[in-house]
Order: C-alpha cells, then structure tokens, then sequence
C-alpha cells in the first residue's frame, strides 16, 4: 500500500510512523515545514525558556526520521489529483498514492475586524511563530529589558502564552472579547479565579473587549482567537467541507481513497482539536489503514490540561474570592 500523508504535526506523524512499521506500507511525508516534528501545544510555554531548553521542543528532525519515511519538507501541495491518484507538489513533483492522509492541521484565526492591520499583528501556531516572538521579547522596540505586550484573545492559548510572558518579565494585558476566560473550557467560577490569580500576579485582563486595531502603547500584540481548520487543499479538490474536513466515523470523505485526521477532521459535525483525540485518531487509524481494527473510531474521554503558571483549576467552588 502506498500512503502519503499531509502533515507533520501529532497526527500525520504519529500515522506516518506507524505505518510505516509494516513493511507491506510505503509512507511519504510531506509537509511545508523544514525543521522538523514538534508537538503544537509547547509554543505557548516556550517564552520564558532558557535557549537550551527552547530548543527542546524540537521534538525530532526530519533528518532523525526512519528511512522506511520518505520525507518531503519544506513545499506545499499545489493540487489533489484525485482521479488519477497523485499529488502535485510546489516544485512540480508528482507524488503517486493508493491512500491518501490528510493531517493538514490548523492555522491562526484572525478575527474580521482586526484583518486589514494584519501586518502589525503576531500570531503563534507554529514554532517558527515561537521563535519569532522570542526575537522580539529579547529585543524590544523600547530598547528596554521589560516589553509590554498585548494579548488579544482569553482562551486557553491566549491565557498560558500571557502567563509565559510574564513569567519571562514582560509587562503583559490580556484582551478578552467574553465576560469570563476560557468559557469554553472552565465554568464561570473558575474563570473569576483564573481572572483573580492574573490579577495578584501583575497581568492586566480587560474583558468584554472586542478590538478594531491593535491596542496602542505596546510593544507587540498577539493574536491569540482560536484556530482555522486548513480545508482548502480539499475543498478544491472537491472533498466536502465544513468547519473542517467532512468524515465519517471511519475518518472517510467522500473519495474512498482519502482520509482526513486531527484537528482538520470534522467527525459527525464536530472538531477535536486537543491532543488526546488527535492522537486517538491516528492510533486508531493505523490500525484501521492496517486491517487491525474494524470498528469506527470514538471520541476519547479527555479534558484538556491549563498551563498557566502558578495557577490550579479549582474543581469546586468554594465561594471564596482569594485565588485559587
């Protein structure tokens, strides 16, 4: 069986591997990236690193990849040629498959109101996002040991990258359109605790804020509102879509020769854009790309983990107002 996958985050890697273990299986890996595998949820806390351990999140490079992975770094794929079974690279290479992975992953979500001042913005999905923002922590257009920085955006990457940035001495305000942070992933009480402990620690939060430009009087703003599945490699192939790549409960589109996995995936109308189902997807799938598995996949139960520094989720509400 020959398979390419698209991708080098958790789930294209993590499939990528483990097919590539039969060796009735060749495996391609192609990916845009050039430095290698990491895992996406590191960047947030990557601030206040030293260089040594920054370096640390580079997980595996592609060069450290097993040779039974061929690898094909740093293009894009310009086009899905799905009737003949093959994809056409950036560089005009024509990469044949029998079965065809999509993990094309997520980008950053720039709200509508903000996109004509895009240019002036920082975003971070990446690690070269990351790198970029420790260039800029360490210089500073003030020319100053201490930067202040905005952080436009309280849900769970906006809150920890906040809280990294204070950690690593900046001064930092935290800009949040709802009336509690991460309401999508906390109730209300442990929001105003969340909200409390930023407080006693020197991070500004402003909530019920929706910006139409970057806040003045900042050295730099992060944007920080959440992702966008990357459907428009499928779309224009003709793959259904929707808030991401439509599948079924055996990860299928509608082309039985393509798969869709992690945070791209849309399963029975819903996203799963946490680490625990993604790499439950792509576990899953290997086994089932393998014959191993007959059965659909199902969502995992999971929560997703809070790094936000000194700071521990109440799990009840005590009716104290001292943080938590």
């Amino acid at each position: 069986m020959k398979v390419v996958v698209v991708g080098s985050g958790l789930a294209g890697v993590t499939v990528a591997e483990g097919l590539a273990a039969d060796p009735l299986c060749t495996v391609t890996l192609v990916t845009s990236e050039n430095q290698g595998y990491y895992a996406k949820p590191r960047p947030s806390q990557g601030l206040s690193l030293s260089d040594e351990a920054a370096a640390g999140i580079l997980i595996k490079p592609f060069a450290a990849f097993a040779n039974s992975i061929q690898r094909v770094t740093g293009v894009r794929v310009a086009q899905i040629h799905r009737a003949a079974r093959y994809l056409q690279l950036s560089t005009d290479q024509q990469l044949p498959y029998d079965t065809l992975v999509l993990a094309t992953g997520s980008s950053a979500r720039i709200p509508p109101e903000l996109e004509a001042q895009q240019g002036a913005l920082l975003t971070l999905n990446a690690l070269d996002d990351l790198l970029a923002l420790r260039r800029v922590l360490r210089g500073g257009t003030r020319n100053t040991t201490t930067t202040r920085w905005a952080v436009v955006g309280g849900g769970l990457i906006g809150c920890e990258l906040a809280s990294d940035l204070h950690k690593a001495g900046a001064k930092v305000c935290l800009f949040h359109r709802a009336s509690h942070l991460m309401e999508c992933q906390l109730q209300e009480f442990q929001s105003e605790a969340l909200a409390q402990h930023f407080d006693a620690v020197g991070v500004e939060v402003r909530l019920n804020e929706t910006l139409n430009q970057p806040p003045a009087g900042f050295d730099a703003t992060v944007v920080c509102t959440g992702f966008l599945p990357r459907t428009e490699l499928a779309r224009a192939a003709g793959l259904d879509t929707d808030k991401g790549i439509v599948v079924d409960g055996f990860l299928r589109t509608n082309d039985p020769h393509i798969v869709a996995v992690g945070d791209v995936a849309q399963v029975g109308g819903r996203l799963f854009p946490f680490v625990a189902p993604v790499r439950s997807q792509a576990l899953w799938l290997v086994q089932h790309l393998l014959g191993q598995s007959a059965e659909a996949w199902k969502p995992p139960a999971f929560t997703p983990t809070i790094k936000v520094h000194g700071f521990k989720v109440p799990l009840a509400n005590s009716g104290s107002k001292s943080p938590a």
